[in-house]
């Protein structure tokens, strides 16, 4: 199986990713590794991606997807369209619903990192939840008091994976 954690910047995607990724043995790719040196700057610079930046990006993720028969992959796949693109067989997301307020909160603490607060209203605006005819994603709605260490464990026994480490 591949596990594919979608969501805004400031969702958990990475932290989660690594922590599943510690439980299963399986490789994790952070999706940000992969963007195109422009579409780091657009980002930094505060603007949105387009699909035509996300293009390339998407393709490279897919092909990582289709060389590995077990991963876990970082990815915003904020689209309907993303998420076929990445569709591969074997393959779920895991969209990470959180509040705006702790996307916000989370994201003025980052640092050194090309995704800002700044970022935030376009892909909040960009993101198309997952629609009821998606089945192969599961989400989940995240609060504050949730730790990756309770995310993991919910995501894998939502999805029936019983051989963690």
């Amino acid at each position: 199986m591949r596990l594919i954690l979608m969501g805004v910047s400031g969702s958990g995607k990475t932290t989660l990713g690594q922590a599943l990724a510690a439980r299963t043995g399986w490789p994790f790719l952070d999706g940000d590794d992969f963007h195109t040196p422009g579409a780091r700057a657009k980002m930094a610079a505060g603007l949105g991606l387009s699909d035509g930046d996300r293009q390339p990006w998407l393709l490279r993720l897919r092909s990582e997807l289709l060389a590995h028969p077990q991963m876990i992959v970082a990815c915003s796949s904020l689209c309907h369209s993303h998420r076929d693109v990445l569709r591969v067989p074997e393959t779920r997301f895991i969209f990470l619903d959180v509040p705006p307020g702790l996307l916000l909160a989370r994201l003025s603490e980052r640092d050194g990192h090309y995704a800002h607060a700044d970022l935030l209203p376009s892909q909040l605006q960009t993101l198309e939840p997952p629609a009821r005819n998606e089945a192969d994603v599961l989400t989940l709605h995240v609060t504050p008091q949730d730790s990756p260490t309770q995310l993991a464990r919910l995501t894998l026994s939502a999805l029936g994976i019983s051989h963690a480490r």
